[in-house]
């Protein structure tokens, strides 16, 4: 890595020499292990998330972090994930600032960075209901105000609670027998700007009734949080990246090019130098007066030219006037709005014969909106009439047979808008573009614009989710028992959108004599930011509301008991079946259609089925040996049977029979030492997203043929690289092309209903302390950690495809046009599009093939003292990430990703940031009434992701390390009613940034795009 700082390798040094000492220690403290006494209290029976084997023993034998109520109040977060994302195993993906890329207002867990689709959440050890095409669990639909603890287990738990558990498991735990009230109560803003606020109110209500035989516990949860737009902070107020889709219209030669000489006289008129402005470039844009002018090229001589607009927040300033670009980052959202109502209420009874009844229901709707800047103009492919291949293609007479334009808008010659300095440059060309009719000064021309007056591109989002349980469970015996439940949920979101701009309608007017003056009062006129009359936005927005439905059923019982006894005591095992049945409906409404806007979004519809029966097994293989005290074997076995149907198409695809197994060995040397180890495969089928969901995607790229590249200035086959560059698509002057920051490209995602199930394979291996040495209040682990995945689902990145085709990979040593990777790049200057050569169609699938493979180590330290007249209590968890290696297919080489900062291309959006070092530590003084708390983050620095994507660039940036510092005072006024008061991000620490980067220059993800918080809150027991 070549970012470093000191606590950096502070912490790596310490994590050594913790290895270290653990080694020792264990060999020490196995010679003492005859001479030390038993004196470890009763353990009240337990069940331990990733197990259903009732046990005397609250230590897993896997990795797993436990967190309690009160950590997660303790900041005043009002969604679980806020307090979840800062735990070192786990990687932030869908949050509070998923907005471009968004997550439909959802907020998701990702462990090991995995994907959030590849672990599970559980309430009580059982499945909630999902909110997603992916089948993955919106935190946002859970309320903490009856949660008692949250377990994450991250050694994979697929042979538990099902085969896609992959990277694990996230267990909320309930409040069980909960008698009296619990209000808390809590507030938040910025300290610098006093916006970003958040208030939640909570309440539980519980009473034991029928003389203890039953309970009831109810609980109401309201949260709102104040969205924020990106011109709130300094660090976002301007965009890093740029955009060639402009308000004032910017025409795009596409080879039929003006002569050099044209351009040259128009400009000259401004007072323009001649050869200001090359020819053959997408440079040229329109002043309202309808002038010409140039927007310049990043970081060459050529500068912008005959600007005649104010300079204000609509133009990224610090760009200008190297470049001019679009501030669309000024508007866009940083911090998601939401307006969150939920409850949950459970019930339990036992009967006179022992059996007990439980039942358990759960209502949550919330409202959250996502926001973009105004459309940019166009954003699909248009294709000659009758030749359109899917719904969210339009056609135009314009575009030749066979003929396709991606992204660009199509105008005839004829337009009556066209500026007259504009005509003069169109009369010079004699060129041809084969896909577009006629040649020279009468062929149509493309360009690129951005309708301002249609307003923001906003997504308002009402999530509602429903589900209710019922089940039993009671003893067959003194050592057996048994449960049985069934639950059922469904999931609504709504989605209405605003600010679509349907494309079909828009080339209708531009191709009209009239410039659509006829269909709407005063037409479209692109040409400089010409104000649109009512009737025409009207006309063209694209008001549209898309809906999701998704219904789930889980019905499972089980049985478990000592099946037989051996020397070392009793081997429990368990016996189960589950049913699992899923509905998926997505329907796009409009954005099915040919609009550009937010990406098309095909209609998909499908239903699946799981049928599983499990099995485990707690082995005691040796008891109070000589060199163990316990000596225990975990065996556990899931098969699975699915199915699948598209209920579209009324297609059945072929289910599987898939089964995952573990193994753990637990070896206790004593009551102070245990090592622990485990094995655990899971095979994950594909979800609906990867079945049936696609849709318009537009990743950011890096361009290999900019001048500007290490390939290209200094690289060993820089001319070979310049005779490609010129070769593939239409670049204009390959000597003087540069790309400007943060440039898009267009892709085409799609399901794929041939998809396969993935299989993972999980080892660990750790030893757990207790009180070493007579170390009192001292609880330690360390554990290693190895998952592997043959086959997994992967959309491939654009990137892949792009530096393939440039032999950053060594596949394309000739360089020639003619390599199989380099078909699928449309150019018009910069990249417009790129399609999967792979694809009959060109879209990108998920397909199975390549491997994702990540190793680490988890260390954990619990640790209290007497200091003074109070205690301190001290909590460490860190995680060491050794390699995060993902191959996306044999074609392409296998990439270490750990250490590096998402580059938020196709293929690294949420979740796609891997620091090497993540730790939290969190320090307590408990002083009579008083508590005083110390958080610290930390996140490692990182190299920029694009520098494996693209090896031996040297012009990406990465990020430094970066500590948070979290503060707080509690006064418990009674043993009832207690108060805080605090500061999150207590110095104000600023989110790194870096580029190339379309997010504001940073990951708001994983660092803090807010600043520092003031907090208070209030909680009372009655």
């Amino acid at each position: 890595m070549s970012t470093h700082h000191p606590i950096r390798v502070a912490v790596r040094r310490s994590l050594v020499c913790g290895v270290a000492a653990s080694a020792a220690l264990l060999g020490s403290v196995a010679a003492q292990a005859q001479d030390q006494a038993d004196d470890s209290a009763d353990l009240a029976e337990v069940v331990v998330t990733g197990s259903r084997i009732v046990r005397q023993d609250f230590i897993a034998n896997s990795p797993i972090t436990t967190v309690s109520a009160e950590q997660l109040k303790q900041n005043a977060d009002i969604t679980l994930d806020t307090f979840l994302n800062t735990l070192p195993g786990v990687n932030p993906a869908g949050t509070s600032t998923s907005n471009n890329p968004g997550n439909n207002g959802q907020s998701n867990i990702n462990l090991r960075g995995l994907g959030a689709n590849r672990n599970l959440v559980l309430i009580d050890g059982r499945r909630p209901m999902v909110s997603a095409s992916d089948q993955t669990v919106d935190l946002n639909t859970i309320p903490s105000a009856l949660i008692e603890s949250i377990e994450v287990i991250t050694g994979g738990a697929g042979a538990a609670y099902g085969a896609d558990a992959v990277a694990g498991a996230v267990n909320l735990k309930l409040k069980r027998n909960f008698e009296g009230a619990e209000v808390n109560v809590g507030y938040s803003n910025s300290t610098e700007e006093s916006d970003a606020q958040e208030y939640t109110v909570s309440t539980a209500l519980g009473a034991n009734f029928a003389d203890g035989r039953g309970n009831a516990v109810f609980g109401f949860e309201y949260g709102n949080r104040e969205g924020m737009i990106k011109s709130q902070r300094a660090f976002s107020a301007n965009a890093t990246a740029t955009t060639s889709f402009l308000p004032e219209g910017l025409y795009f030669p596409s080879g039929n090019n003006p002569t050099q000489a044209a351009v040259d006289g128009v400009f000259a008129r401004y007072g323009v130098a001649a050869g200001a402005v090359p020819a053959g470039s997408s440079l040229i844009g329109f002043n309202r007066d309808g002038t010409l002018l140039s927007r310049g090229v990043f970081n060459s001589p050529l500068q912008v030219q005959n600007w005649r607009y104010p300079v204000d927040l609509a133009v990224n300033g610090p760009l200008f006037p190297d470049v001019y670009s679009y501030n669309f980052d000024a508007v866009n959202i940083l911090t998601l709005p939401l307006e969150r109502r939920s409850m949950l209420a459970k019930m339990n009874y036992e009967w006179d014969n022992g059996v007990e009844v439980f039942t358990q229901f759960g209502y949550t709707q919330y409202d959250s909106t996502a926001a973009l800047a105004p459309t940019p103009i166009s954003t699909i492919t248009t294709a000659a009439p009758g030749e359109n291949r899917t719904g969210g293609e339009a056609t135009s007479p314009l575009v030749a047979p066979m003929g396709r334009i991606a992204n660009l808008l199509i105008v005839p010659v004829t337009n009556p808008f066209i500026p007259a300095d504009f005509r003069t440059l169109l009369a010079s060309r004699t060129g041809d573009n084969a896909a577009l009719v006629g040649a020279g000064a009468t062929e149509p021309f493309t360009m690129r614009q951005r309708t301002l007056d249609a307003g923001l591109r906003e997504s308002n989002y009402r999530n509602t989710v429903v589900q209710y349980l019922l089940g039993a469970k009671g003893k067959i015996s003194d050592t057996w028992r048994w449960e049985a439940y069934a639950s059922e949920g469904r999931t609504e979101i709504a989605e209405s959108q605003t600010g679509n701009i349907d494309t079909q309608r828009l080339l209708g007017l531009l191709a009209a004599a009239d410039g659509g003056a006829s269909v709407c009062a005063g037409g479209f006129n692109p040409f400089g930011r010409q104000p649109i009359s009512e009737a025409c936005q009207e006309y063209l927005e694209v008001s549209n509301t898309l809906t999701t439905d998704l219904k789930q059923q889980v019905v499972q019982a089980y049985v478990t008991g000592e099946a037989f006894q051996m020397p070392a005591g009793a081997v429990s095992v368990v016996l189960g079946a589950e049913y699992r049945g899923f509905r998926y409906g997505f329907d796009p409404g409009s954005a099915g259609g040919p609009i550009s806007g937010f990406n098309v979004q095909d209609p998909a519809s499908g239903t699946n089925s799981f049928k599983d029966v499990f099995t485990e097994a707690l082995i005691p293989l040796v008891k109070d040996a000589s060199w163990a005290k316990t000596l225990e074997l975990s065996l556990g076995y899931r098969v699975s049977d699915s199915s699948v149907k598209n209920t579209l198409t009324d297609i059945a695809t072929d289910g599987s029979t898939d089964d995952a197994y573990k193994l753990e060995l637990s070896w206790a040397l004593n009551d102070s030492v245990r090592t622990r180890a485990s094995y655990q495969r899971a095979v994950r089928a594909p979800n609906f997203g990867e079945l049936f969901d696609g849709g318009g995607s537009n990743p950011q790229y890096f361009d290999p043929c900019s001048v500007t590249s290490t390939a290209r200035t200094t690289g060993a086959n820089r001319t070979q690289l310049r005779a490609l560059c010129a070769a593939v698509g239409s670049i204009g002057s390959v000597d003087t092309y540069v790309q400007t920051p943060g440039t898009q490209l267009s892709t085409t995602l799609t399901g794929n209903t041939a998809a396969k199930p993935e299989t993972a394979e999980t080892i660990t291996f750790g030893v757990v302390f207790s009180e070493p040495f007579a170390v009192e209040r001292l609880r330690a682990s360390i554990d290693y950690y190895n998952i592997k995945l043959k086959d997994p689902l992967i959309q491939t990145d654009a990137n892949l495809f792009v530096a393939d085709c440039y032999n950053y990979y060594g596949n394309n040593p000739s360089y020639s046009a003619a390599y199989k990777n380099c078909q699928g790049i449309f150019r018009a200057g910069d990249i417009l599009a790129v399609e999967d050569p792979n694809d009959p169609d060109g879209f990108f699938p998920y397909v199975n093939g390549g491997e994702y493979k990540t190793d680490g180590i988890d260390l954990q330290v619990d640790y209290g003292f007497d200091l003074g007249p109070g205690q301190i209590q001290t909590q460490l968890y860190l995680n060491y990430l050794l390699s995060w290696k993902q191959q996306a297919g044999s074609q392409f080489p296998s990439q270490d990703f750990a250490g590096t900062v998402s580059f938020f291309g196709a293929g690294d959006g949420l979740g796609g940031t891997f620091p090497e070092i993540k730790a939290n530590l969190l320090l307590r003084y408990s002083l009579s009434k008083f508590d005083f708390d110390v958080r610290a983050r930390y996140i490692d620095g990182m190299d920029n992701r694009a520098s494996v994507l693209y090896p031996g660039e040297a012009s990406f940036t990465g990020v430094p390390s970066v500590t948070y510092w979290d503060l707080s005072a509690a006064w418990n006024f009674t043993d009832n009613i207690s108060a805080r008061i605090g500061l999150n991000n207590a110095f104000d620490k600023q989110p790194p940034t870096y580029a190339p980067n379309v997010q504001s220059g940073t990951d708001p993800s994983v660092y803090d795009v807010i600043g520092r918080r003031a907090f208070a809150q209030v909680n009372m027991k009655f």
